[in-house]
């Protein structure tokens, strides 16, 4: 039993020393053996069957399908026409371009499914926007990097599909989860928002007119019926999560070759080509976590764990609060998929003994890594938005706190209420 600890240090040990990911979950878990069965004896096929078994999945389909639907709308014009519906709707209030952000990032969020995808894809648009409509850089940067966020809760979503496989969930359940979350962290950013706009007397832009209104909605239709095809499909039982992101690969390349016109064949070879690159990364890391994951429940560490935190406490409100920190802790030193990939195996044995239903759990725990993304030292939002701003990172960091603030106490509602996030999969069935 010890051993699996052991590992568990070692792991950590090659995350500090700077080892990347899926190699330092193969070290280890190849130290793992090392250790029980001597260097000598490490049996490399058992090895490579966990490393296949980890990848042999038909949902893990739909992890590729998305990153190229999220490439394909970023490279083929569809976050201009967005945005401009966006602006069209809602920028004529006071403060109405932060609301657009947020409005134009919750749009984008039903087809990128990365909050790094939108805080490259829209984050410039919106950035210039604000600025030459005269707003501060700390309402600009904090708006942006905070509507990033919702990217990677509001289906489709791939920290949903990588968590839906790992904890053995359903995958539609899983994404239509995060449907109502992350609504709702939309909502209280516009609220937020709408409080600056009045205590920083934010400009307000001039309504267009209902004609421009409309012409901006249906340049911005096709696009914006990407989520509709796929929640809809899923939710009707009409296809599986899948081969809904099969069918939304296919809907967004139909708009960039033949509606918009906007992309040739060679582009459409680079985009492939990087959603190519993008999955072999998550699935190499997924196949080493499988192995970990395997290693871990031979050892018992779940259990083991499970028993301890018995041992201190059975209220499971107060092992919520916990789960809570650990996590938030966790995202800021770890990607979100890295995070899952390593803690779920662990944490979801916790989450059901002490009764929290697994889909609930897991929109909390992607909800909670996902703020990681945009908290130092290692938040890859912060990042994007550092460069494409160009401000220093210092101020960057500064400017979104009240928007991380913001989605926390989202993220605590929910924790509190588990219907806001199983609703809409229970009445789906």
């Amino acid at each position: 039993m010890a051993h699996g600890f052991i590992v568990m240090l070692g792991l950590v040990v090659l995350l500090l020393f700077g080892v990347a990911a899926a190699f330092s979950l193969g070290l280890s878990s190849i130290g793992f053996f090392g250790i029980t069965r001597g260097f000598d004896e490490i049996p490399y096929q058992i090895v490579a069957q966990r490393l296949v078994a980890g990848v042999d999945s038909f949902t893990l389909l739909a992890i590729p399908l998305f990153i190229f639907v999220g490439h394909l709308m970023n490279e083929s014009g569809t976050t201009h026409r967005l945005f401009a519906f966006a602006n069209a709707a809602v920028g004529h209030v006071r403060g109405g371009l932060a609301q657009v952000n947020i409005v134009a990032s919750m749009l984008f969020a039903g087809m990128s499914g990365s909050g790094t995808a939108d805080a490259a894809g829209l984050g410039a648009i919106e950035i210039r926007a604000m600025r030459d409509a005269g707003y501060d850089d700390k309402t600009t940067i904090g708006v942006t990097v905070g509507s990033s966020l919702i990217g990677p809760i509001i289906p489709p979503s791939i920290p949903a599909i990588l968590y839906a496989v790992l904890a053995q969930v359903s995958a539609g359940e899983m994404l239509l989860a995060g449907v109502i979350p992350g609504l709702l962290m939309a909502v209280s950013l516009m609220i937020l928002s709408a409080w600056y706009a009045r205590s920083r007397n934010l400009p307000r832009g001039v309504f267009p007119g209902v004609a421009k209104v409309w012409a901006a909605f249906l340049s911005a239709l096709a696009p914006l019926m990407t989520p509709v095809i796929l929640l809809g499909g899923i939710f009707l039982g009409i296809f599986t999560a899948t081969e809904a992101a099969a069918v939304a690969g296919l809907w967004a390349f139909l708009l960039a070759t033949v509606v918009y016109r906007s992309m040739g064949w060679s582009q459409i070879v680079l985009v492939i080509k990087r959603a190519t690159y993008d999955s072999a990364v998550i699935m190499f890391i997924l196949g080493c976590s499988a192995l970990f994951a395997w290693i871990l429940t031979r050892a018992q560490v779940p259990n083991i764990i499970v028993n301890w935190i018995s041992g201190l406490t059975n209220d499971p409100f107060i092992i919520m609060i916990l789960l809570i920190i650990f996590l938030l802790f966790i995202g800021c030193f770890m990607a979100v998929s890295v995070a899952i990939n390593i803690l779920t195996p662990i944490l979801v044995p916790i989450a059901i003994t002490f009764g929290f239903d697994p889909v609930h759990f897991g929109i909390v725990m992607i909800m909670l890594l996902v703020i990681g993304e945009a908290t130092p030292p290692f938040g890859m939002v912060l990042f994007v938005i550092t460069k494409i701003a160009k401000r220093p990172y210092e101020t960057v960091v500064l400017a979104s706190m009240p928007f991380l603030l913001a989605i926390l106490a989202v993220v605590l509602v929910v924790a509190a209420f588990p219907s806001l996030a199983l609703w809409l999969p229970s009445i789906a069935g």
